[in-house]
């Protein structure tokens, strides 16, 4: 090698090393700028020297070196500058990039709930489907077939409208055997329970059962008590029924001039079955209403009895509702004296009180006749009511009710929305509060009953009043008729007593005179139709003492 190449590589060294020191220097600061390049300066003076005549293209070399190294640093600079720029831009674009990904990945999560949602809702719908095709099994239990037939006929025709099988049964009024049939329910995969009970506190066990079996259970007229296994209630408000009925009898009545006039009005209570949670929330709606009447001797009851226990008719009975009116006109009730007001939980109660009125010679439509109370508006109520022996009678459409409660269980089954309630506060049955859907009762009397018949729940032929019966008159001295064998008037039992007395007398002391037998059988006739008469007035005593 030459000793120019020698001299070459020395200055592309040193080149490179002031290149290091420049830049370090820049670094330091400006106070070591002025040494440092008098010490390079001196450096490439003897560079020169050492070098000789060679050393002019050596020098060249050396420099076109440094300016191609010092181009070269800040090409270097510049690159590194924009290679920072573009990590920064790399960055940014990745942090971006990142928020990007954490959006798409929510909005694709949002999207795969949506689509779980959906393939949940489409399952679910073939479910139903499936379910409605194999005939879902609903328990339809009733106390007894011949208060419940026309309820039964309802809930079975629009539990089928809607593709359910319905299997229907009655208690006949059995307790244990309600208890027996909800057993065997269960064994038949029923997906649902509707329940009037029998005895509303003797379920609990077996409902049990069927909240473990996670069956829900609708309540359906009367309120199922002590268990959390009800679901829904629907039935029309034995409160607010009592409500109406005190409403009612105020207007009908007139209570509150009478309240003014400081008059009164005496009242008695025939009200539902003490077994009955309905009948009790009837009473108290009653007792709502009247109460202040009764506070302030505006309505007196003779007899004391107003408690619930005390008014109460067991199962609902007719005989005895009769039985019990008949013990308090003869207990409370003098001189054939009657209530004014007879305020009744059922039509069979209202019905049997007519009947002991009848039978004790009240004549209905007279001043003795009293207001008498009904509820239900069955058929033959309504006959009277139309008649004028029941005041009124509150109507309550068992098509609503059952219309009611079959779309509760629908609507729960389908799980598409919670059922309809329209109270969620008074209906507590020991254990928890029962959402209630809550139909409305009408007030049915002699001006509107024909509403019954426009709302075809009866034909006119079944409704239609009683015909009114005609008593004429028979004159006192008209010619007495012989007396018939089966049925004989007063006049004509008159006639026959006599003709039994005459011949008293012909076998004890001959045959009288025609003018004397002729005196004593007006005589007799006359002790006759005083014995038969009977005034029946409404009580005023209290009245009268106030």
């Amino acid at each position: 090698m030459t000793p120019f190449f020698y001299t070459w590589m020395f200055q592309q060294k040193s080149v490179r090393l002031l290149q290091k020191n420049i830049r370090n220097s820049e670094q330091k600061g400006s106070q070591h700028e002025e040494k440092d390049s008098s010490y390079f300066i001196g450096f490439f003076m003897t560079l020169g020297a050492l070098s000789g005549c060679g050393g002019n293209d050596a020098t060249e070399a050396a420099s076109e070196s440094a300016q191609t190294e010092d181009e070269g640093t800040g090409e270097d600079e510049e690159m590194q500058e924009a290679r920072e720029e573009e990590q920064e831009q790399k960055e940014k674009e990745e942090k971006k990039a990142e928020k990007e990904a954490e959006k798409a990945s929510k909005e694709d999560k949002k999207e795969t709930e949506k689509k779980s949602e959906a393939e949940d809702s489409e399952n679910k719908k073939e479910a139903q489907e499936e379910t409605e095709t194999e005939s879902v099994k609903i328990a339809v239990l009733l106390p007894d077939q011949e208060e419940w037939s026309d309820d039964a006929q309802a809930l079975e025709a629009d539990l089928a409208e809607d593709g359910y099988e319905p299997l229907l049964a009655y208690a006949e009024g059995d307790a244990s055997r309600q208890v027996s049939q909800i057993q065997e329910m269960l064994e038949q995969q029923v997906a649902a329970f509707i329940i009037t009970p029998v005895d509303a506190y003797g379920l609990t066990d077996v409902l049990a059962e069927v909240k473990e079996a996670e069956i829900p259970v609708f309540s359906y007229d009367d309120l199922i008590m002590d268990t959390n296994a009800v679901k829904y209630y629907t039935t029309f408000g034995g409160r607010q029924a009592g409500q109406m009925i005190a409403e009612e009898i105020i207007k009908k009545e007139n209570l509150k001039e009478v309240q003014e006039e400081k008059e009164t009005r005496t009242i008695e209570f025939l009200m539902g079955s003490p077994d009955d949670t309905e009948a009790l929330f009837l009473y108290n709606g009653v007792m709502e209403g009247l109460q202040p009447y009764l506070d302030d001797g505006t309505l007196v009851c003779t007899s004391g009895k107003i408690s619930f226990d005390d008014t109460g008719i067991i199962r609902w009975s007719r005989e005895l509702a009769g039985t019990r009116m008949s013990q308090l006109l003869e207990d409370s009730y003098e001189d054939g004296a009657v209530p004014d007001i007879i305020c009744t939980g059922f039509d069979d109660a209202a019905l049997g009180a007519e009947e002991t009125l009848e039978t004790a010679g009240i004549v209905p439509g007279s001043e003795q006749w009293p207001l008498i109370t009904g509820v239900g508006c069955r058929e033959e109520a309504v006959r009277s009511v139309a008649s004028g022996k029941i005041g009124f009678s509150l109507f309550m459409d068992y098509r609503d009710l059952a219309d009611n409660c079959e779309q509760m269980v629908h609507v729960y089954l389908t799980g598409e929305e919670d059922p309809e309630v329209n109270d969620y506060e008074q209906y507590d049955n020991g254990v928890k509060i029962i959402g209630t859907y809550l139909c409305e009762p009408q007030v049915i009397d002699g001006d509107n009953y024909e509403l019954l018949i426009d709302n075809g729940y009866y034909e006119e032929e079944e409704i239609a009043p009683e015909a009114e019966e005609t008593v004429t008159p028979v004159p006192e001295e008209s010619v007495t008729p012989s007396p018939k064998e089966d049925e004989a008037t007063p006049q004509e039992s008159a006639a026959s007593d006599w003709e039994e007395d005459k011949e008293a007398v012909k076998q004890s002391s001959g045959e009288k005179e025609d003018s004397d037998l002729k005196k004593e059988k007006e005589s007799d006739k006359d002790e006759k139709k005083a014995s038969e008469k009977v005034t029946l007035k409404k009580s005023k005593s209290a009245s009268d003492d106030k």
